[in-house]
């Protein structure tokens, strides 16, 4: 049976095999990477917890707890994988139990600490370098050989970077609730919520660009129009300032990226052939301008392709081991649905 998320947006390479994920908590592995450079003083303890099974806010309230703080004095940088192994770093603002041992017992057995840094900040939203995945897919099958040159084709083209199923809800049915608000049928009043779907709603029209650009074959080809974005950078240019020579040599060494559209409130920031693409997309779902408008939320871009780092592959028997590296923000199962078709859990956001 296909699942909405795959007949909405489809992949890039053919894919036939079947296979497992989440039977054991170690079968998914995330260790959350950031780059920040410990002061050793101030008023925020920086902890790296890692858990097994459990979603980040509840871990959250449970560091809150054993360190005797309201939660609001705990920060992440994202949400992680619930049925998984993760490592990730939080921050206590001025923690009442300073003890690290202390900490330790009060933890619930689903949570251990790794490291420890005091530092003169607190962790933000989105402050992070990227996340490491380790991921068994158990009971494989299919063709070894068509899932290895697949493999071979993300390490030469990368894959078309979706928002993955976690960020429309079970089933996809942030979707229809984000809507329904925005119409007007029904009332949010939770800050949290109001913001998933808000996301919920711009991932939307993100994925409906991409899954178009794929359909037409321009998914990794500059049409007239189109925005930029470096490698590794939130700077982005107009295509139409640089040669098509350029352009071309530059997107086949992965140092810029073609973008689509993070739909706001403010006119696209494409222009002629693109921007009339992607405003016919978006003005598919009227709905979503008047929500955009209400709500105040910016224009944005984002690049239109991903390439997963240090990617491996091993076969253990009939099961695959995959190992690779992805940038902050972007989604694990973007580059397993390009190899097997796999159930995924679409309860919770990734980064």
């Amino acid at each position: 049976m296909i699942s909405v998320f795959n007949q909405l947006f489809p992949t890039l390479n053919h894919v036939d095999a079947t296979g497992k994920i989440r039977i054991l908590p170690e079968d998914f592995v995330v260790i959350e990477h950031n780059d920040v450079v410990f002061s050793g003083q101030g008023e925020h303890w920086w902890i790296q917890l890692e858990k097994t099974n459990s979603n980040t806010a509840w871990a959250a309230t449970q560091l809150a707890s054993a360190c005797k703080v309201p939660a609001r004095q705990v920060g992440y940088a994202g949400l992680k994988d619930r049925h998984a192994i993760t490592r990730q770093w939080f921050s206590v603002q001025l923690p009442k139990i300073k003890d690290i041992n202390e900490v330790c017992e009060k933890l619930p057995p689903e949570i251990r600490i790794l490291n420890h840094y005091w530092h003169q900040s607190k962790i933000k939203k989105g402050q992070l370098k990227g996340n490491q995945f380790e991921i068994l897919i158990r009971d494989f099958i299919g063709n070894k050989e068509q899932v290895e040159n697949n493999i071979k084709s993300i390490q030469t083209h990368g894959v078309p970077n979706y928002f993955g199923p976690q960020r429309f809800g079970h089933k996809m049915n942030n979707i229809q609730k984000v809507q329904d608000w925005f119409a007007g049928h029904i009332k949010v009043n939770n800050r949290n919520l109001r913001g998933l779907l808000i996301s919920c709603a711009r991932s939307h029209l993100f994925n409906l660009i991409i899954a178009k650009r794929i359909e037409n074959d321009t998914w990794n080809q500059v049409i007239e129009g189109d925005i930029m974005q470096l490698d590794g950078s939130h700077s982005w240019f107009h295509a139409k300032d640089a040669s098509k020579c350029e352009l071309s040599q530059r997107l086949n060494e992965f140092d810029i990226h073609i973008t689509a559209a993070m739909w706001g409130e403010n006119p696209v920031q494409s222009t002629a052939t693109c921007a009339q693409f992607e405003q016919k997309i978006a003005d598919s779902i009227p709905i979503y301008h008047k929500g955009f408008e209400q709500f105040r939320v910016s224009q944005d871009r984002r690049a239109v392709r991903l390439l997963p780092q240090q990617l491996s592959f091993s076969w253990q028997g009939s099961n695959l081991l995959l190992k690779f590296a992805l940038p902050s923000g972007c989604y694990a199962t973007s580059v397993l649905r390009e190899l097997v078709r796999c159930e995924q859990n679409e309860t919770e956001s990734s980064d």
